[in-house]
C-alpha cells in the first residue's frame, strides 16, 4: 500500500473529496462502467451521477485502489460487480474476496452470480479468479473468520472452498445488508479485519429519502432499537466502537460514503 499514516493522519477531509472527485478518476470510473454489461436499472444511473461531479461509492473504491494498490480486497455485497471491477480494473493483481446471496431480481435487475461477476472482472484486466462466497454474510462472515459461536456446518464448508483464505485485508467496502442491524453487523464483523493502514467504505449513508417510498424505506431499515435512525446514525456507532481508525463522511450528495482508515 503506497499511502502511509502520515498522509491519513494529516489530510483535510475536503482534499480528500477533491482528490476523489478530479477528472482522471471520474473518468476512469465512467470508463469501467462503459466496459462492464449494461444492468438497465443501474448502469447510466451510475455514469450520470458521476458525469455530473456527484462522486459516489465506485469514485472511492477507485481512486483508493489507485492509490493504494492493495494485496487484498473483501466485499461485502457484489451483486454485479460494479464497485469490484474498480478494484480489478486498478490493481489487477489484488487478491479479491466477494461475499453475496445473489438474489434473483435484486434491486428490480438481473442478478447472474459469481461466473458472470468473473467475467465482469475479465473484461477490465483482472488476472487473477476472484474467491466468491455465496450466502448470508452474517453466517458466512463470521465461519470466515473463524469467529466463536459460527456455525460448523459454515466453518466445514469454507475451510473446504477457501482453506487459505486470508485474514487481513487491505481494502473493505461493506455495502451488502442495508437494515440497521444488518449493516452494523457486517461491520462489527469486518473492521477488526482490516490492515492497520487500510480502509474500510461503507455505502449509502446520505440517502435521498424523499425519492424513496417511506414504508419501503421503513422495512429496508428494519428494526432500530438504538435510535440510530439511518445508516449514517450506523456509521457513527460503530465509530464509538472502533477507537482506531480515522473517519470520513462524504455527505454532500446521495448516496453518501463513508470511510475508515485504521491507524493502529
Amino acid at each position: 500500500m503506497s499511502l502511509d499514516l502520515n498522509l491519513w493522519k494529516a489530510i483535510d477531509p475536503g482534499q480528500f473529496f477533491e482528490a476523489v472527485a478530479e477528472d482522471e478518476n471520474t473518468e476512469f470510473v465512467v470508463g469501467v462502467m462503459r466496459r462492464l454489461t449494461v444492468d438497465p436499472v443501474w448502469t447510466e444511473s451510475v455514469i450520470q451521477l458521476v458525469e455530473s461531479k456527484r462522486i459516489e461509492t465506485r469514485c472511492f473504491v477507485s481512486w483508493l485502489a489507485r492509490e493504494m494498490q492493495p494485496q487484498t480486497y473483501l466485499e461485502v455485497g457484489v451483486r454485479r460487480g460494479f464497485s469490484m471491477a474498480m478494484v480489478a480494473a486498478r490493481a489487477p493483481g489484488t487478491e479479491m474476496w466477494g461475499f453475496d446471496l445473489w438474489m434473483p431480481k435484486y434491486a428490480g435487475a438481473a442478478n447472474p452470480g459469481p461466473r458472470f461477476v468473473q467475467a465482469e472482472l475479465e473484461k477490465v484486466g483482472y488476472r487473477r479468479k476472484a474467491h466468491f462466497i455465496r450466502g448470508n454474510s452474517h453466517t458466512t462472515l463470521p465461519a470466515f473468520f473463524r469467529m466463536k459461536g459460527s456455525s460448523l456446518r459454515d466453518r466445514v464448508r469454507l475451510r473446504w472452498q477457501s482453506g487459505n483464505r486470508p485474514q487481513i485485508f487491505d481494502m473493505i467496502l461493506v455495502d451488502g445488508d442495508h437494515s440497521l442491524l444488518g449493516a452494523y453487523q457486517d461491520l462489527v464483523h469486518t473492521m477488526p479485519h482490516c490492515a492497520v493502514g487500510g480502509v474500510v467504505v461503507f455505502d449509502d449513508i446520505a440517502l435521498e429519502n424523499t425519492a424513496v417510498d417511506p414504508e419501503v424505506l421503513r422495512r429496508e431499515r428494519g428494526e432500530d432499537p438504538w435510535g440510530w435512525g439511518d445508516l449514517l446514525g450506523v456509521w457513527r456507532a460503530i465509530q464509538e466502537r472502533f477507537h482506531n481508525f480515522r473517519y470520513f463522511e462524504y455527505v454532500r450528495n446521495p448516496p453518501g460514503v463513508g470511510v475508515g482508515v485504521r491507524l493502529w
